[in-house]
């Protein structure tokens, strides 16, 4: 019998080259900037855009959504993809197909051609960014509490680094736009994913080998993408529309309508593209919702500090992101810390300090009145940039241990969908309450900025609550039981009769 004759899976394999969980993360981390980074930086080229290609209001305003539908719509699907077919080829991909849809929007000539490359863009994302995090955690496993150390300190370096992403944007999207023009926004994504994609094979774990390949639902596939996609459009267009509208009332209902089609389906299905058993786990329940909730505030009022300092302050554009560089530089500081912390303290002591942080800082900034930038926000946004920082990597912490490795891409991108959906959501709130509060200057226009701010702290209160009900109250404990959504499980044992 030669080599050949043998079963696929029992033939002796080359050694794969050791992974260097440094460069590893590197890549990793490096990859979630690009995301963040290209979802700020084509704003700021957009008046160049309407200038030189004669757009319409809305053709800009779906070169804006195009991105954000496509990535917040398909991040479900995108990772369980990686689940199915494999992470690391899945995300080498993702990044081909990012880099192309970028250079498209570079060398696009009409709006169409510009909206089509950026809801691309958004697709290539929505993979990424989901099997980004779950390669992370093949790479910095937590059987043990020095594993599980060294991957709270990964976490804090994509949270410290990936929260940087959107403010770099601003800066980088003005100085791109005025020296080398808007399609500069959409080329400079070329290289940096084609090095990453061509970096991917060399420093990621090829990870383990999908196993049975069910068939592909192309139904579920359907159902939660076209739900998820509805879903978003609804909370982007709801500020415009009304929320009592037919439009938002009948689409809403729509959307809500295929996701639950889409649950009841998994609930079913031989091979899920959602395995609700992951579900099961009370922390990551937790993780979701505090996720969903500190992102209907955070995202919001960084939008509406922009506009304050702009048009009551009298900022240049310039000027307005350098107003917020302390926010970004807290979450980072306070992301460092919070994997030090999660060693010493329970995940729902870490997570209370920060959301307390977070809002404390945002009911001092309610007292903002036009004042100076020293005296009013300052310290407020460093308040809420620490807070901010705790809070991001103890949610990625809780929504990503202790699951079965298999369900990695699956937690990681409804983790994401999470932030993404919250973000959404609360914008549209609050610049509902804003618009109900706000005039076009003066005094009218601080009440409603102040309006905004004030409303922003509900959901930090309520994922408080969450916090106290799902999160583990007892400081992170050495390797046991592994969670694999039907009971504990000792790593390495089998489980007989075991369907996957």
């Amino acid at each position: 019998m030669t080599l050949t004759d043998l079963p696929s899976e029992t033939r002796p394999r080359p050694a794969a080259p050791a992974v260097r969980p440094a460069a590893a993360l590197a890549l990793l981390v490096a990859a979630h900037f690009l995301l963040n980074l290209d979802s700020a930086i084509v704003e700021v080229a957009l008046p160049s855009v309407k200038r030189e290609l004669g757009t319409t209001l809305a053709e800009l305003s779906w070169i804006a959504n195009a991105y954000i539908l496509a990535f917040g719509g398909f991040l479900l699907l995108g990772g369980r993809l990686g689940d199915m077919l494999g992470r690391r080829s899945v995300f080498t991909a993702a990044l081909v197909v990012f880099a192309a849809a970028s250079l498209a929007g570079g060398l696009a000539t009409s709006a169409p051609v510009l909206v089509a490359a950026r809801a691309a863009q958004g697709l290539a994302a929505a993979v990424i960014s989901p099997t980004a995090l779950a390669l992370l955690m093949v790479v910095f496993p937590d059987r043990t509490t020095e594993e599980r150390a060294r991957r709270n300190k990964a976490l804090a370096v994509l949270g410290a680094v990936a929260a940087t992403g959107g403010s770099a944007g601003y800066f980088a999207g003005g100085l791109l736009t005025d020296v080398f023009g808007w399609q500069s926004t959409f080329l400079v994504n070329v290289p940096l994913a084609g090095l990453a994609a061509l970096a991917a094979p060399r420093l990621l774990p090829a990870g383990a080998r999908p196993g049975r390949r069910g068939r592909f639902d192309v139904v579920s596939g359907v159902l939660v993408s076209g739900g998820m996609t509805l879903m978003v459009y609804v909370l982007v267009g709801a500020q415009g529309a009304g929320w009592l509208s037919a439009r938002t009332l009948g689409l809403g209902a729509a959307a809500g309508l295929l996701l639950v089609l889409f649950v009841l389906r998994q609930r079913t299905s031989a091979d899920p593209l959602l395995p609700l058993r992951i579900f099961r786990h009370r922390a990551l329940r937790g993780a979701n919702v505090v996720a969903a909730l500190i992102n209907m505030a955070i995202g919001p009022v960084i939008f509406f500090l922009s506009l304050y300092t702009q048009q009551v302050l009298g900022y240049s554009a310039l000027a307005a992101g350098l107003a917020i560089v302390p926010v970004i530089l807290t979450v980072t500081i306070s992301s460092t810390m919070a994997g030090w912390l999660l060693r010493r303290m329970s995940q729902r002591a870490v997570m209370t300090t920060g959301l307390l942080l977070f809002a404390a800082g945002l009911l001092w900034m309610y007292g903002i009145s036009g004042g100076a930038y020293w005296t009013e926000l300052l310290g407020p946004e460093c308040l809420v940039g620490l807070g901010g920082g705790l809070v991001f990597v103890t949610f990625t912490v809780s929504g990503t241990s202790d699951l079965d490795e298999r369900d990695a891409g699956s937690a990681s991108g409804v983790l994401t969908t999470a932030q993404k959906i919250g973000a959404a959501f609360g914008l549209a709130i609050l610049t509902t309450l804003a618009g109900s509060a706000t005039g076009t200057a003066g005094d009218a226009l601080l009440e409603g900025y102040r309006t905004a701010i004030l409303a922003a702290v509900v959901p930090v209160l309520l994922a408080l609550v969450a916090t106290a009900v799902w999160l583990p109250g007892a400081a992170s404990r050495p390797a046991g039981p592994r969670f694999d959504g039907a009971g504990p499980k000792r790593r390495g044992a089998a489980r007989p009769g075991r369907r996957r």
